[in-house]
């Protein structure tokens, strides 16, 4: 990878790279820092390993970024690929910052203000609305409730859970949740969802930069699956990580009503989107990963 990250640099800046350093990843890329001998000297490199995220990726942080409260990294350049660099690649401004997600405390006095700030910033992507209704941010057409949207993207992800399951690596006992969920999509979506917000989609706090003394917030990471959705997709990623520490789900509860059927909603939203990414990443499932997820779910169904 560091190869592809020297061509690119080569491509799109004229110059060799002085270091190269990885920032990390994950599912779907791996992100390195390029420093080189002319502005904007800090270049940072995700290299995705499937096609056609980088275009999507940077359409959903310009449009992020012009409606939060925090920023998020400025996009350089998009690379497609192409015979010679044969990788979708995307270039972006370097924000120093350490990332929330993986500290186990922060500044006491600066508690409440950044976790205040983390869903103001949620908030302000939320209140935005596309009047046309739901669909991805490049989408020609929209639909006007979200279950409409959001019922083809399901059906993928049962097919995929049925390919699991045949191929033994779903038990018995999580399919049938996963089945059972599935059959009752239309009780457990009994309400429409007509108003369309701006979502993350991965709004966490390992998507989270702190600056280096822990007192505030420094930049927002990583949008996936970004579109005009329904807002309560997004706020089951608020307990993810050390979400719970900064009381993130019941700050924005507090500042926001949800529907009578979120809790179910949001166990739903949290086992389908994590078999989505096993299947689409291409990484291995193991059943022991989704089973505390499917376990969740399960006792809201017994409500139902």
């Amino acid at each position: 990878m560091h190869e592809v990250v020297s061509n690119v640099i080569q491509r799109y800046y004229e110059v060799e790279p002085i270091d190269i350093h990885p920032l990390g990843g994950g599912f779907y890329g791996k992100v390195f820092l390029a420093t080189l001998d002319k502005a904007p000297f800090k270049v940072v490199v995700k290299i995705y390993l499937k096609l056609g995220l980088a275009q999507n990726e940077g359409l959903q942080i310009v449009t992020l970024n012009k409606y939060g409260h925090i920023p998020m990294p400025k996009v350089y350049q998009v690379h497609q690929a192409d015979q010679a660099l044969g990788y979708d690649v995307l270039m972006m401004e370097y924000l120093e910052g350490v990332n929330a997600g993986i500290q186990p405390s922060v500044n006491e006095e600066a508690l409440d203000y950044i976790a205040e700030k983390i869903i103001d910033n949620l908030i302000a992507y939320h209140s935005v609305s596309n009047t046309q209704g739901f669909g991805e941010l490049n989408a020609t057409e929209f639909v006007k409730d979200w279950r409409q949207y959001y019922k083809p993207i399901v059906d993928r992800i049962f097919s995929a859970a049925q390919s699991f399951y045949s191929k033994k690596i779903l038990s018995k006992e999580n399919f049938q949740i996963i089945e059972q969920a599935y059959n009752n999509f239309e009780h457990i979506f009994y309400l429409p969802v007509t108003t369309s917000s701006l979502i993350h989609g991965d709004y966490n706090t390992w998507n989270i930069m702190l600056n280096e003394e822990l007192t505030d917030v420094r930049a927002v990471i990583d949008p996936f699956g970004c579109c005009w959705g329904d807002a309560e997709y997004d706020l089951y990623q608020l307990n993810n990580a050390n979400g719970r520490y900064f009381s993130l789900l019941e700050r924005y509860k507090k500042k926001c009503s949800v529907s009578e059927n979120f809790e179910i909603k949001l166990c739903f939203y949290e086992l389908f989107t994590e078999l989505m990414h096993y299947h689409d990443a291409g990484v291995k499932l193991r059943d022991a990963d989704i089973a505390v997820t499917a376990l969740k779910l399960k006792e809201q169904m017994n409500n139902i």
